[in-house]
């Protein structure tokens, strides 16, 4: 289907013109199938978090960064947690189920790696998740800012974390992760 799209691209712009080189260079399978799924990956995490944080609200956890400092004693050391930190957990919950449904649709469907014999496929998980978990601190800190220092909606920082968030992921899957697609 990807092909038939480019061939039709090909056609109304020209392959050696400026966009057709574009088109040729980033309107491949992998990459068209990468943000679908990563879009899928994108609601599959926010729909999590919205759901873990309006839980977190409900039962009245004020989350484990809030319950930290008030262990330690800090209770007044960081009052701009005073909203709570609960979106922190939702995020971090949000994060473990979007690695998961990651793992198993970019290993399947993006980069087409198709061997499960333990040692490619577990190689691949703990490369995925070494790289997801560095990920999740920019996402975390990112989140932190935005929401705590500078007072943006959870939501609508989540969405824009994501947006750096997918493209980091990209690069560290395309580059280190899912490298051959051999069967090896």
């Amino acid at each position: 289907m990807i092909d038939k799209i480019r061939e039709l691209l090909f056609k109304i712009f020209k392959k050696e013109s400026f966009l057709g080189k574009l088109i040729d260079k980033f309107f491949t399978r992998e990459i068209v199938s990468y943000v679908f799924f990563g879009v899928l990956t994108t609601a599959v995490n926010l729909v999590t978090f919205y759901l873990f944080k309006e839980l977190f609200i409900k039962i009245g956890w004020s989350g484990v960064l809030n319950s930290a400092f008030t262990s330690l004693g800090w209770e007044g050391a960081l009052e701009f947690l005073s909203d709570g930190s609960e979106y922190l957990d939702a995020n971090t919950l949000a994060w473990v189920v979007g690695v998961l449904f990651a793992f198993f649709t970019n290993k399947l469907f993006v980069f087409e790696s198709k061997s499960w014999s333990p040692a490619v496929a577990g190689k691949e998980f703990v490369a995925f998740v070494g790289a997801r978990v560095f990920s999740f601190v920019v996402e975390s800190v990112m989140m932190f800012v935005m929401v705590t220092v500078m007072g943006i909606k959870e939501l609508i920082a989540k969405i824009i974390v994501a947006v750096v968030v997918v493209i980091l992921n990209y690069v560290f899957s395309k580059l280190f992760i899912f490298k051959n697609k051999e069967e090896k």
